[in-house]
């Protein structure tokens, strides 16, 4: 279970909430704004963009995104410029924390703004005002422009191009599905069950993570009999 957890944290880099904050000398990597979808029933990309004061955008693909886990791009001078004029602009600490929508299961998401050591976040989907929606756009805009693709989900159940696979034997009376949802994260795959009694081969992203550090957090875990390749 102890290397479960390590290799998990490894895998998910998961983030706190907000954008990490920078309290020492003034213009340092201090937080400006921060981006997060909340998902939906369905796909919805679910992802977080935390832009600073420094030009620094860090992002972090959760669910449903084409590139999971954490990245790092830079901001050209001009497009800082233009982020920190419209954040100005909307002056988001007007607003209240959560805007209720009509539209049931409408896309969602929470944008904060910093200033200083104090935050402030707007919660709200299609219903926002149009400044909010404007800004959204505008830091959807700047992410996708150094290649990070936000505005297309994608459905965890299809199979990546690239997919390989792995054996794993379960314990009798273990439920791969079930266990299965414990590494969301890395999008294991169900492929078919082998003759051997709860013996299943699954299907793994290898650009999520490789082989032997899947099959070493798979033997670590309650549940798994043995873990290892597909035998040739």
């Amino acid at each position: 279970m102890k290397l479960f957890l390590v290799l998990i944290g490894t895998i998910s880099l998961l983030t706190s909430n907000k954008c990490s904050q920078n309290t020492g000398v003034v213009n340092t990597h201090t937080p400006l704004v921060q981006l997060q979808t909340l998902g939906c029933r369905g796909f919805c990309p679910t992802y977080k963009l935390c832009f600073y004061q420094d030009g620094m955008l860090e992002y972090e693909g959760i669910r449903n995104m084409l590139k999971m886990g954490m990245d790092t791009v830079k901001l050209s001078s001009a497009e800082l410029k233009r982020l920190t004029n419209a954040v100005k602009e909307v002056n988001l600490f007007q607003y209240p924390e959560r805007i209720e929508s009509k539209v049931a299961d409408a896309p969602s998401s929470t944008i904060t703004v910093f200033d200083g050591a104090t935050a402030h976040e707007v919660t709200g989907s299609i219903d926002r005002p149009a400044p909010i929606l404007t800004l959204e756009a505008l830091l959807i805009d700047l992410a996708e422009a150094h290649g990070l693709k936000l505005r297309e989900g994608v459905n965890p159940y299809l199979p990546p191009t690239n997919q390989q696979e792995i054996l794993v034997t379960f314990k009798p009376d273990v439920n791969p599905g079930n266990f299965m949802m414990q590494l969301e994260k890395v999008r294991l795959r169900i492929v078919r069950r082998t003759g051997v009694e709860n013996q299943w081969i699954i299907g793994y992203n290898p650009d999520q993570i490789k082989e032997k550090q899947l099959i070493d957090l798979l033997k670590g875990m309650d549940g798994v009999l043995e873990a290892g390749p597909v035998k040739k």
